[in-house]
């Protein structure tokens, strides 16, 4: 536990990860300069919103493994273990996910057109 924030690594990262996609979704939602819309910011923002459903279901997952005979547990596995998650959500969802990410930024897309719709 981190005494001073008073929560898990598993939870500081999933709460960071959860903010940079809050806040990359918001400055999608303004219109562009020019009011066009950047097809790789979607899908990168898109890609990231995938990582951290990805995340959260490895955590889930892997709250069932027990504790290594070799290291014993404690904090440094359970450190190495989430960042053993997120390299698997960040490999899975370059390597094309589960789908979710194409669903996401066609959604994306269409709250743009609304707030576009909305501006002019």
């Amino acid at each position: 536990m981190f005494a001073a924030a008073g929560m898990s690594v598993d939870t500081a990262r999933t709460a960071a990860l959860e903010g940079a996609v809050d806040s990359k979704i918001g400055a999608l939602r303004k219109p562009a300069a020019g009011g066009k819309t950047d097809p790789d910011k979607v899908r990168k923002t898109a890609q990231d919103f995938e990582t951290v459903y990805l995340e959260q279901m490895f955590n889930h997952m892997f709250s069932t493994v027990g504790v290594n005979a070799i290291t014993g547990g404690g904090f440094g596995e359970e450190t190495t273990r989430s960042m053993l998650v997120n390299a698997y959500a960040q490999s899975l969802a370059k390597a094309g996910g589960i789908g979710l990410a194409p669903s996401i930024a066609s959604e994306i897309l269409k709250i743009q057109e609304k707030a576009d719709g909305a501006v002019r």
